[in-house]
């Protein structure tokens, strides 16, 4: 059934109650919610508007909602990328063999030195936490060498050496940066020691 709808805007209602003109309204014909025709009808003053009543079932309203997009944290951008735990002992064995080399006149000839190890710091929280083999390869290290003697108490030492690892490059393309901060007893620092690793872009994706 077709059904015929007519559009009298505001302005164009005020001018034909104020005006003894004839107006022109426009008709909009729809046969079962298809558009049919537009066309223009002249109305007297004098004659009235027919008012057509159309169904609310017969229009539709479309509200869109903004869509959303979840970024991926910090965390889940490592995922795909993280270094494997084999990987943190490498930067922190070139660090510790260089620490031994270069502090030699602290342990040669002057009996037990003891050193105090510290829980290593990770300068991106978010790196996994395979982070913590580069700390167990300090401390094998040096146990091993015979140098300095590891102690569990921190005020049994003569020195405090810190180990603080961090990311310089991002999730995607990790920079490993391994620090090594050597301190007296009263937190004075004498030396430090500093080794980057970051993955060569070849094929197999090794590190070095």
């Amino acid at each position: 059934m077709k059904k015929t709808i007519s559009l009298v805007s505001g302005l164009l209602l005020l001018s034909a109650c104020a005006s003894t003109e004839d107006t022109t309204l426009n008709e909009i014909i729809f046969d079962d919610g298809e558009l049919v025709e537009v066309r223009e009808a002249v109305v007297s003053k004098e004659a009235p508007v027919k008012e057509v009543s159309v169904p609310q079932s017969d229009f539709m309203i479309v509200s869109e909602e903004p869509m959303t997009f979840q970024l991926p944290t910090r965390a889940e951008r490592y995922e795909a990328n993280a270094p494997t735990a084999e990987v943190y002992a490498i930067p922190a064995a070139r660090a510790t063999n260089k620490m031994l080399d270069e502090t030699r006149e602290f342990y040669e000839h002057n009996g037990d030195t003891f050193l105090f190890i510290t829980d290593i710091k990770k300068g991106d929280r978010k790196l996994p936490d395979g982070v913590y083999n580069a700390e167990m390869t300090t401390r094998k290290i040096i146990e091993g060498s015979k140098t300095f003697k590891v102690v569990n108490d921190k005020a049994e030492a003569d020195y405090i050496l810190e180990t603080i690892i961090d990311n310089a490059g991002t999730p995607e393309d990790p920079i490993l940066v391994y620090r090594m901060i050597l301190l007296d007893t009263e937190n004075n620092k004498i030396n430090e020691w500093t080794e980057t690793l970051r993955r060569l872009q070849n094929d197999d994706r090794s590190w070095w």
